[in-house]
């Protein structure tokens, strides 16, 4: 009579607990490689969203309703900058007189962009979650017979230094926009 071995044999558990050795750590090596490139994504969203939408603001504001640059608040005839051929002005915050007759802002308020106007005071455009460095904003008046140029840079970067090189973003804006003629 033939015996009937029920079970496995030795060599076939050491082969299956071996594939399931190597198995397992290749898939929790591929699940931390996705958690970790999504919190790329999610970090380089979020300082992408604020840098959009400061430059989109800043930009539409100025083309929409900037009349001329000015020095100082309130903005007069006495500190209006960038009004002859050749002249420039980086010294400091820009004024933008509208054509209503009141002044807007933007500047730099403790990493973030902040627009100011002498009608509604003061509003951010980047978040608690993203910091703004080297803020600048610029004009010039290359030529006579057109308007004034502002060039507008600043660098958005996410809170905080994580010391991991995913979890890292940093993104540069630059522009010029020129005022409308009037």
């Amino acid at each position: 009579m033939k015996s009937k071995l029920r079970g496995f044999t030795l060599i076939e558990t050491m082969i299956v607990l071996s594939i399931i050795g190597l198995i397992i750590p290749v898939m929790f090596s591929l699940f931390f490689i996705n958690l970790r490139s999504q919190t790329k994504v999610l970090i380089l969203q979020e300082v992408k969203r604020n840098g959009d939408n400061s430059l989109n603001t800043i930009e539409s504001l100025s083309k929409q309703f900037g009349v001329s640059f000015h020095q100082a608040s309130p903005p007069l005839r006495t500190n209006e900058v960038c009004v002859t051929t050749g002249s420039n002005y980086s010294a400091g915050n820009i004024y933008i007189l509208d054509e209503s007759g009141d002044w807007f802002s933007f500047y730099l308020d403790n990493g973030r962009i902040a627009s100011e106007s002498g009608t509604t005071g003061v509003t951010y455009l980047t978040n608690d979650k993203v910091v703004v460095s080297s803020f600048s904003l610029t004009c010039d008046r290359p030529i006579s017979v057109s308007p004034p140029i502002m060039s507008i840079s600043f660098t958005v970067s996410q809170v905080g230094t994580p010391g991991r090189q995913e979890e890292e973003a940093s993104l540069n804006y630059q522009t010029k926009i020129k005022l409308r003629s009037y």
